[in-house]
């Protein structure tokens, strides 16, 4: 007994130690000044670890740490093609737009040519990574356009009704499908169609290299720091909120999600033609959502999938 408790004693103890080397670790960068740090490099990309070169994908996760087992499944069951790997970036505790940025300086920082979103609430069917590989195929062709997202629906979205529908049909969940500002979902479409818009969820979102690359070049794109990371980022992706006074005093609110300013901004910037896709800038709707790869959206409190 004796023996047991001196065992249990010592690694609890070497359990404190590690945290509290954790928390001092964390605490250094947080007070942390990087004046002469600079940018991800947007050119000749050299990764500190050489052997991940030859990984052309990095799939990243923004999370706050707690994610339901549903989730977790359907991110282990994705099925990968032979002779391909991927590398994880899974920032913990920061906002979305912050942890997508982080994801976006490593990615840069790397020799990745795609990069992959999918948010902590999307469930992505097991032919996820087949699929996004078949559309990259085409993006380095030029083939396809350098955005393409998966299908996924709001949650709790779908259209109940108590009484008779008298022989109309109810609409279902609402897809994060959009075409153009404050015009709501998209729908004019059926399952398996590729299908054109202008703005695009980032949570089964595939982006190729060039398009990050033209974003981190932009002058005006803000470089900032964030605790507990060692490099400077671009504020690519942005939370827009705005609070103002009109001359009357009236109070005004705004605000919008990062996935959409994203979009909007990829276009208002000509983001395509800077990143060598100038034949898709050109369109109108100039993003592809691939509804046959319809991801999941899981309720955290109840594990209900929409």
């Amino acid at each position: 007994m004796g023996a047991n408790r001196k065992a249990d004693t010592e690694k609890r103890d070497q359990l404190v130690h590690h945290q509290r080397r954790q928390d001092a670790l964390l605490r250094h960068y947080a007070k942390r000044r990087l004046p002469n740090a600079v940018p991800a490099p947007v050119l000749n990309p050299v990764h500190p670890k050489p052997g991940s070169d030859t990984v052309q994908v990095l799939l990243g996760t923004p999370t706050l740490g707690t994610v339901r087992i549903e989730w977790y499944n359907a991110m282990v069951g994705m099925v990968t093609p032979p002779n391909w790997a991927l590398v994880r970036s899974v920032p913990m505790g920061y906002t979305v737009p912050d942890a997508q940025n982080m994801i976006v300086d490593s990615f840069l920082r790397g020799a990745f040519r795609a990069l992959i979103l999918i948010e902590d609430d999307t469930c992505p069917p097991p032919e996820t990574i087949l699929t996004f590989d078949r559309w990259f195929w085409k993006m380095e062709r030029k083939k396809a356009p350098p955005i393409v997202s998966g299908l996924y629906h709001i949650k709790g979205s779908g259209e109940v009704r108590r009484g008779k529908k008298g022989g109309i049909e109810l609409l279902g969940p609402e897809p994060l499908a959009y075409r153009g500002s404050g015009t709501r979902a998209y729908r004019d479409w059926k399952y398996g169609d590729v299908i054109w818009v202008s703005g695009v969820p980032t949570g089964a979102l595939l982006v190729h290299r060039a398009v990050l690359e033209a974003w981190a070049n932009e002058p005006d794109v803000e470089t900032y720091t964030l605790p507990g990371y060692p490099f400077p980022v671009k504020k690519i992706f942005v939370a827009p909120a705005r609070v103002w006074a009109d001359p009357s005093g009236g109070k005004h609110i705004a605000s919008g999600t990062s996935d959409l300013y994203f979009s909007e901004q990829t276009i208002k910037r000509d983001i395509l033609t800077k990143a060598g896709f100038g034949k898709w800038a050109k369109k109108e709707f100039p993003f592809v959502i691939d509804t046959s790869l319809v991801f999941k959206h899981v309720d955290r409190a109840t594990g209900m999938l929409y």
